[in-house]
């Protein structure tokens, strides 16, 4: 810093530039560096308390690895027979819906079908040959009610 001064005064001396322009860079020179300053405390500062809050945490954290690991160890009976609850109710609701199943399949009679149902699309001629074959169906259910109504 004493060399940009001397330089500064050396150029007003040699009359390259007047006091006015002399005094701001004097200003310039001694405010950077003053603002060199600050951020250096400011930066030495913040790395004290980075590395204070880093001990702190750290000593928290052992301080607490007792703490939960009793927790936890507190803790593994009643979730052990939550769990073991939770697999018996489940195995029984498996249990009760197959047997539910196997009572059905007994159970099953013409009401439980859906009539007619296309499960997947037929081509033009399928469809066709399904169309004929209703109507056939049709006109044999007619033609048997025709016949039931001649002979009554």
């Amino acid at each position: 810093m004493k060399e940009e001064r001397l330089a500064i005064l050396s150029m007003v001396e040699k009359g390259i530039i007047n006091v006015d322009e002399a005094e701001r860079l004097l200003k310039a020179v001694n405010g950077f560096t003053d603002t060199e300053k600050k951020f250096s405390n400011v930066f030495s500062k913040a790395s004290e308390i980075a590395k204070n809050a880093a001990e702190k945490t750290e000593k928290f954290i052992d301080d607490a690895k007792p703490a939960v690991k009793k927790v936890a160890d507190d803790a593994k009976p009643a979730v052990k027979k939550a769990s073991d609850a939770v697999r018996e109710k489940a195995e029984a609701l498996k249990k009760s819906y197959e047997d539910m199943k196997k009572e059905k399949k007994d159970d099953l009679n013409d009401d439980d079908f859906e009539q007619d149902v296309t499960i997947m699309p037929l081509s033009g001629n399928e469809q066709k040959k399904d169309t004929e074959n209703k109507e056939n169906s049709d006109n044999n259910n007619g033609n048997s009610d025709n016949s039931d109504n001649k002979k009554d």
